[in-house]
């Protein structure tokens, strides 16, 4: 059943304000920026104003304002090293994910799914880690692209047909929120992965990234998006053999687990005061990938044994 959000009223609102997170940005951003509190204005702004107006969500729901990679002719690609984060760029797979694919009613409201999202009330630590995590994807794509810094999306492919999109019969709520944290910014691009549960890419884009990347030259590829242990890693895997001359990482910071990987897990090591810990986080990817581990659940589970060197 379709879920519609009440008005509330002003003083109830207060009060959650005072006691639970918000949606307020630059919460979750571990980078030094120029500027900071003047990109964080300039965000509040604008998803204050112009993606209020009916005019910019429907444009914003029918489809990107971000350039498809695919698009783009390979006598352009040159030009996106002006958008290295210090030589480094950063490809985000499924970001969003648990929003829009998890098995979550639709959400209608002013504000985008995962802004609302994150103003719900959460009573446990469980559902508050799932919420601190998209809102560190939030702050992270947000600032990024506002600094334009260069990004490369990996969304779900043919996702609009596909059965778990909640919004499937429905104004396009995903390309909103994808419109709504790049911000039309020139240094994000975007392709689709071959299916909408696989992070890999279909032989055409990959190549074409491939390319892409020859061209551009960074010096480091972090990868992130959702889920870790899985479409994070189909793609990870894939692009760290296959790009010879670059570090490639999985930035554990700008990830997410899957709700599945982390049911019954005891969670607190991994939000402190309400927040992410992103150090533990960062410690936990670490730990997959120098003991070889397939499964994140493992290392989620015993993560103290693995922190303390008793596992």
């Amino acid at each position: 059943m379709q879920r519609l959000l009440l008005f509330i009223p002003v003083i109830l609102l207060f009060c959650s304000c005072a006691a639970f997170p918000t949606a307020q940005i630059g919460l979750y951003y571990g980078q030094q920026a120029e500027d900071l509190g003047a990109l964080l204005a300039e965000i509040e702004k604008r998803n204050s104003t112009i993606e209020r107006h009916p005019a910019w969500i429907s444009q914003a729901t029918r489809d990107f304002m971000i350039r498809n990679l695919e698009d783009i002719s390979e006598t352009e690609y040159s030009k996106y090293q002006q958008y290295l984060d210090d030589g480094a760029m950063y490809i985000i797979v499924h970001p969003a994910y648990y929003v829009f694919f998890h098995d979550r009613e639709p959400i209608f409201a002013d504000e985008n799914a995962v802004d609302t999202f994150l103003n719900e009330r959460v009573y446990t630590t469980h559902m508050r880690f799932l919420q601190e995590q998209e809102r560190s994807m939030r702050d992270f794509l947000e600032i990024t692209s506002t600094r334009k810094r260069l990004v490369v999306l990996v969304l779900p492919g043919n996702y609009r047909d596909y059965s778990g999109f909640i919004y499937r019969e429905l104004p396009d709520e995903f390309a909103r929120y994808v419109n709504s944290v790049t911000n039309a910014s020139e240094s994000v691009l975007y392709v689709f992965s071959e299916k909408p549960n696989k992070g890999s890419l279909p032989d055409k884009a990959n190549r074409i990234l491939h390319r892409f990347l020859e061209e551009v030259k960074p010096n480091t590829i972090l990868v992130g998006g959702g889920y870790l242990g899985r479409c994070v890693d189909d793609f990870y895997k894939h692009l760290a053999g296959s790009v010879a001359g670059r570090e490639v990482m999985i930035a554990g910071e700008i990830s997410a687990f899957s709700p599945e990987d982390v049911k019954s897990l005891d969670l607190a090591d991994y939000v402190k005061d309400g927040k992410l810990d992103l150090a533990v986080i960062q410690e936990t990817v670490a730990a997959k990938k120098n003991r070889g581990e397939n499964s994140l659940k493992g290392i989620l589970r015993n993560y103290r044994n693995y922190r303390n060197g008793k596992s």
